[in-house]
């Protein structure tokens, strides 16, 4: 989700808003062990830790149900606030296209390992994600283009991400939301950034 659904639901205090405790770590299926074989190929490697289904925004309406029921089939359940509502119909595309590919793949070995949603199932997934999306950062919320920091948490954050408004979470918040963002870059593959530029970006934050 972005490429992988990814980023993530919350593994500390100052997570963003309906995010709860984390599922266990690297490389895993929710509730099926580690991910590996065909479907970790089709994931492209590993994905963040997620959110546990009673922890989701509304838990127990039909969208989120929906959202477990088929997201989980294949990795940790990302929070909704992963993306903004305007990223999540194809972030969503793209896992659907991914499930169909590894059906297709699998069924002439005589096994259907995942279950696909139907258009309007989907329509009911994208929408509830998009209820509870990430809100991206306005012009003045990002303040001005020479703020320190600002230029480093631009070009890290929107590697996988809409860039968060700096007002999501507190200056008390921040600092272990970073280290939970570099936590998760390293486990997908992103070139993990310096202590330095962690700073930077957690002294802009803080800032903002």
């Amino acid at each position: 989700m972005i490429d992988v659904l990814l980023l993530t639901a919350a593994l500390a205090a100052g997570a963003p808003p309906g995010a709860g405790a984390p599922t266990d770590g690297n490389c895993g299926m929710m509730g099926g062990g580690p991910m590996h074989g065909p479907r970790r190929g089709m994931m492209g490697g590993c994905v963040p830790s997620g959110v546990a289904p009673e922890a989701l925004p509304e838990s127990d309406s039909r969208g989120a149900k929906m959202f477990v029921r088929y997201c989980a089939q294949c990795h940790h359940l990302p929070s909704p606030a992963t993306h903004s509502a305007e990223e999540w119909p194809a972030a969503a595309e793209r896992m659907i296209n991914r499930m169909e590919q590894y059906r297709i793949s699998r069924r002439g070995m005589g096994r259907i390992v995942v279950q696909l949603p139907t258009t309007e199932e989907r329509q009911a997934i994208v929408a509830y994600l998009q209820r509870h999306a990430l809100a991206p950062a306005t012009t003045d919320a990002l303040g001005s283009s020479d703020s320190p920091g600002l230029s480093q948490f631009k070009q890290t954050c929107s590697q996988c991400h809409a860039l968060p408004d700096p007002r999501l979470h507190t200056a008390t918040e921040w600092p272990g939301v970073v280290v939970r963002m570099r936590s998760n870059m390293k486990i997908m593959g992103k070139p993990e950034i310096t202590d330095q530029e962690r700073d930077a970006i957690v002294g802009y934050l803080e800032s903002r």
